[in-house]
């Protein structure tokens, strides 16, 4: 797979993993991990591997961190529990900073963006510098945030957008 198909895999990955919600606690926090490993074995030949223990962690600590109420409230879970797909969450800034802190302490976010990445074959030099100055933690913490506060448009300005140049920028003739 080209670089341009992969990054926009990833990006559906990403957009789906901030897709899940939780419950009264330990249901809750169940149904957001099930929903984290459901999404990612629904995608293409999965890019982006996330485990079990990871997607547990993100469970636990989004309902540790944010609550049943409030995650039944932006919509990660119906009443019943079920986590339902985010598409357009809107949650208070603290929380959404809660959320992105819970996700980069259970999994190493920067770490498995470039290992989907690379996983697409050989990467020329120049995309893999360009990849390397956009995939920063600090950049990806901020993508998060603003997802989470459903501010997609500034989200994917923040980092989908750089991604996407870089892979294209790869694609182009060399001088």
């Amino acid at each position: 797979m080209s670089p341009a198909p992969r990054l926009a895999v990833l990006a559906g990955l990403l957009l789906s993993l901030t897709a899940c919600g939780g419950g009264d606690d330990e249901a809750a926090s169940k149904a957001i991990s099930d929903s984290i490993m459901k999404e990612q074995e629904g995608a293409q030949q999965s890019v982006f591997t996330m485990k079990r223990e990871e997607a547990d962690c993100i469970g636990e600590g989004f309902v540790d961190e944010i609550g049943v109420d409030k995650l039944k409230e932006y919509k990660f879970l119906d009443e019943n529990l079920k986590a339902k797909p985010m598409t357009n969450v809107v949650m208070e800034p603290d929380d959404a900073e809660a959320a992105t802190d819970v996700l980069f302490e259970c999994a190493d976010v920067p770490a498995l963006m470039n290992e989907a990445l690379a996983s697409g074959g050989q990467m020329d030099e120049k995309t893999k510098a360009c990849l390397d100055k956009v995939l920063t933690e600090d950049k990806l913490k901020s993508m998060f945030t603003l997802m989470f506060s459903g501010e997609q448009e500034k989200a994917n300005q923040e980092v989908i957008q750089p991604l996407t140049e870089c892979a294209t920028a790869g694609l182009q003739p060399q001088d």
